[in-house]
């Protein structure tokens, strides 16, 4: 079989293939990738078991053939191709020659019938959703999510479908991050009712929603989404990545976020970040404190850190603090760089409630209004 097509789309194409592929060195077959032809187009498809991935390459096409390729090496030589260039891909029996200008490469090929099958839709409850919100919402929750599979529905984020909203949240129990999507009016029909009224909420792995941002691109304007036994596809732009879903019950934490706070401060991110990240170089030497004291009076925050080692660290910021007494709270540095990280505003307004109950973080656009669309929650550290 003989393909030939060009250097952007081939690329475009292994790049989106690369990381849903397998590292488990017991199958050395999932370091793969599957290259057939299917509807008079080039599909190339990848996959880790937990998540599979197919795209299509418009191409010239000569015969037909079915063989499993490394994708690494090979993404990595188109990947280094001028863009302008074409790629002729040449398959004879278990080697894949590829040739573009003055370079070429060949490499052994395995047999496609050890390639496990990777689930194609039927037909299942479809509804879209807008690509540029999804997107920001999942790299601002995606920090959230735990790492610890000693509690397996934490390692994903959770969606929650409401009548005209999408929430979707992550949490490792030490902070807690939510966006809520609205969703457009072409969005919202009968088939989002059915696919709501069979999955209420879902927990989808931490790297499905992680590739999923990466795929969707700045032109990208809508994702399909599709539910069907067990199984979740998401399309984009000729792309399709199918995933399982995580088995569980994901907390209820609505019920921990706070209704209402009763200190507010609007500061500016960056100072109070640069505030954070220098007590963190001190609280990184003990056990990992810093001290935030809120002084309505003065319209200010203390942020200190101390080691009995090396030093102490303070710095002043000042804000416009609510009225209250003054009150002094604990936190890990690291929860609160990844939460004022996620915000993209300059200023934001820090919000509490007590030295022992969880405080709060949300954006303010530049007309000075409130985004209550996304909430990050930093859980204190008690004494």
């Amino acid at each position: 079989m003989k393909v030939i097509c060009t250097q952007e789309n081939l690329s475009r194409a292994l790049s989106s293939l690369e990381r849903a592929t397998g590292k488990q060195t017991t199958l050395p077959i999932l370091s793969n990738f599957l290259l057939k032809v299917e509807k008079g187009k080039l599909k190339l498809s990848s996959t880790n078991l937990e998540i599979g991935i197919t795209t299509y390459v418009n191409a010239k096409i000569e015969g037909d053939a079915e063989i499993v390729a490394p994708v690494k090496l090979i993404s990595n030589f188109v990947g280094n191709l001028p863009n302008s260039d074409v790629v002729t891909i040449d398959i004879q029996k278990n080697v894949v020659s590829l040739e573009s200008g003055g370079y070429d490469m060949k490499v052994r090929a395995l047999d496609s019938k050890d390639f496990p099958i990777i689930p194609e839709k039927k037909g299942g409850h479809s509804f879209t959703l807008p690509a540029q919100e999804l997107k920001a919402a999942l790299q601002r929750i995606l920090p959230c999510v735990s790492m610890n599979e000693s509690r397996i529905e934490l390692t994903g984020v959770n969606l929650l479908f409401l009548e005209r909203e999408v929430h979707l949240a992550a949490t490792d129990s030490f902070r807690l991050s939510e966006q809520v999507l609205t969703l457009p009016d072409g969005a919202v029909g009968e088939l989002y009712a059915a696919f709501r009224e069979q999955n209420p909420s879902l927990i989808l792995p931490h790297g499905t929603m992680q590739e999923l941002a990466r795929i969707i691109s700045p032109e990208t304007e809508t994702v399909t989404v599709t539910f069907e036994e067990n199984q979740i596809f998401f399309d984009i732009e000729g792309v399709s990545i199918v995933s399982r879903i995580i088995n569980g019950k994901y907390p209820d934490y609505k019920q921990i976020l706070p209704k209402e706070f009763s200190y507010s401060v609007k500061i500016s991110r960056e100072e109070f970040l640069r505030a954070v990240r220098m007590a963190g170089v001190f609280a990184s030497q003990m056990s990992g404190e810093m001290s935030v004291s809120v002084s309505p009076e003065k319209n200010e925050l203390v942020i200190t850190a101390h080691s009995s080692e090396i030093g102490e660290n303070k710095t002043i910021i000042h804000g416009e603090v609510s009225s209250g007494d003054p009150l002094q709270i604990m936190f890990n540095p690291r929860y609160v760089i990844d939460g004022l990280n996620a915000l993209s505003s300059e200023f934001i307004l820090f919000l509490l409630n007590s030295p022992s109950t969880p405080a709060g973080f949300r954006m303010i656009d530049s007309q000075g209004v409130v985004d209550m669309g996304y909430l990050y929650i930093a859980m204190p550290i008690r004494k």
